[in-house]
């Protein structure tokens, strides 16, 4: 899939608030007292990432502006 100069914007725009999810789900986690070893930091960790990705991937899809045929 080729992206237009819009979603590499929306990319862009949306990679902080991914390192967040990332990087915020063990922390929060870890501040919860949740976390009992790194297998439980590294699954939280894999939540963040999985949750990053799909959210990356409905903004970009959701940007696609459909071409009208004349």
């Amino acid at each position: 899939m080729k992206l237009d100069s819009e979603q590499k914007r929306i990319l862009r725009a949306i990679s902080g608030s991914s390192l967040g999810f990332i990087i915020g789900y063990p922390l929060i986690m870890w501040i919860g007292g949740k976390l009992d070893s790194w297998k439980d930091a590294l699954a939280w960790l894999g939540v963040g990432l999985v949750v990053a990705v799909v959210m990356g991937i409905f903004y970009v899809l959701g940007s696609k502006i459909s071409k009208k045929d004349d």
